[in-house]
């Protein structure tokens, strides 16, 4: 069984302790595509390249065979969590290692490739068609953000019907990202479950 992965977001509880969390839903989804879901670790480590190195060493050891960047708060909230998947992007481009981004890790992806995060309405708490090729299907939507424009060496694969990009595929490597959660449906969508199995699959 594949090992893929995943990134948690960052909180505080009430009684003030900083909480790393996954939605129990995501780690039920990544299962369900066949995979062995992993939990990854934050270091609470402020220099970037000792930082770089803690996490790297924790990644050698565990030898992941992909990496989802799960959904959560925007980004600039927690510096230590922009640092660490923006360390995960790199390695998994340095060591040839599939990659996917869900709503926040779409824009976490779309950010390392030098593109602007725009405000957008009406995407919040709602469902959506998106639109592939001459296809169209709905989707869950929880996000504030878009990608302005499409990155570097991406192309797009879904939009919104108000003209908002909804998923991308890199051009060379296997990285694929999508603002919609699949983990959140109340049933497990097929196309869904497909995609995740085609990117990770060797």
């Amino acid at each position: 069984m594949l090992k893929i992965g995943i990134s948690q977001r960052l909180g505080f509880s009430k009684h003030g302790e900083f909480r790393s969390q996954i939605d129990t839903k995501l780690v039920h989804f990544i299962f369900k595509c066949g995979f062995q879901p992993i939990i990854i670790p934050y270091f609470i480590i402020k220099n970037k390249g000792k930082l770089k190195k803690a996490i790297i060493n924790w990644l050698k050891q565990i030898d992941l065979d992909g990496i989802v960047l799960s959904g959560g708060e925007d980004l600039g909230k927690f510096i230590l969590r922009d640092n660490t998947e923006n360390i995960l992007i790199s390695y998994v481009i340095k060591e040839s290692i599939p990659l996917i981004g869900i709503c926040r890790g779409m824009q976490v992806i779309g950010n390392y490739f030098n593109t602007k995060l725009v405000k957008v309405k009406n995407h919040v708490n709602t469902i959506h068609y998106v639109h592939l090729s001459k296809k169209k299907f709905r989707v869950n939507s929880y996000h504030n953000y878009s990608l302005e424009d499409c990155p570097e060496n991406f192309n797009i694969e879904c939009i919104s019907s108000d003209g908002k990009i909804e998923s991308i595929m890199n051009k060379t490597n296997k990285i694929y990202a999508c603002m919609w959660h699949p983990e959140r449906n109340k049933k497990f969508h097929n196309r869904d479950i497909l995609k995740f199995k085609k990117i990770f699959s060797k």
